[in-house]
């Protein structure tokens, strides 16, 4: 399967189960994606299954890059994952909405639970310190 798993403008990295198993492949799409115009680099681990694209976004297109992936990869058409690619944050136009794993969201949660109360308790001590001071004169 192919699938662009992280991307922000210049930088795109893609997954392809396919590189672990047939380094032929690996040496095929190097070639064949390094000399597309407007791709500066390409690296591949093939142990990790992933494609690093580098690219200029004025002169090239992600979609045009994983599409040429695709051609070079067996069973491309079966293979592509659908769906948009990832866009950076902050992209307006195709912003992929990615919900955090449900433990990182309730440890966000907690913590600013903790902030609130901490400052709703911080406050609440200023006031009483001030309001002694105030009675004390």
């Amino acid at each position: 399967m192919v699938s662009c798993v992280h991307h922000i403008p210049g930088r795109a990295r893609f997954k392809i189960e396919a590189l672990r198993r047939d380094p032929e492949l690996a040496r095929m799409i190097e070639a064949n994606v390094g000399s597309l115009e407007g791709v500066s680099s390409v690296e591949i681990n093939r142990y990790a299954a992933s494609i690093i694209v580098h690219y200029c976004p004025r002169t090239s297109e992600i979609e045009r890059i994983m599409g040429h992936i695709c051609d070079h990869c067996p069973k491309s058409a079966d293979n592509r994952q659908r769906g948009p690619v990832p866009q950076e944050r902050g992209a307006t136009d195709r912003l992929t909405s990615v919900r955090p794993p449900a433990k990182v969201g309730i440890a966000l949660r907690d913590a600013a639970a903790k902030a609130v109360v901490n400052t709703l308790i911080k406050r609440a001590v200023e006031q009483s310190l001030a309001g002694l001071v105030v009675g004390l004169r």
